[in-house]
């Protein structure tokens, strides 16, 4: 019985972890957290739903990014992609784009 509790177990962290489209990139460790945004849009009919979350480091010495994480709050089919900047840069754009009627709930973190 235990051998099937585990394989049960198995498969139910790997259907939870397919069904979501987390963007990690870099890393977060010694870090310090620069940037932290909530985007929440809410869901249309027959809409796809976009957000563009732009960062860019304006102080006198700019801080190269580490890590960038844009985490599914809903774990819905929504993408986010790094469109420029990121990871070795001091700006960064991230794109959200949900599914068609489908909206948006997503915490951004980057790391210098």
């Amino acid at each position: 019985m235990g051998a099937f509790s585990y394989t049960v177990f198995f498969f139910a962290v790997l259907c939870v972890a397919v069904n979501s489209d987390d963007l990690q990139v870099g890393t977060s460790v010694n870090g310090v957290l620069v940037h932290v945004e909530a985007v929440k849009l809410s869901s249309i009919p027959l809409k796809v739903r976009t957000k563009n979350v732009f960062y860019n480091d304006n102080s006198t010495i700019p801080k190269v990014i580490k890590g960038i994480s844009a985490i599914d709050l809903d774990r819905s089919k929504a993408k986010a992609t790094i469109t420029s900047g990121g990871v070795g840069a001091t700006f960064a754009n991230i794109r959200l784009k949900s599914q068609r009627g489908d909206g948006l709930n997503y915490q951004i973190q980057i790391f210098a």
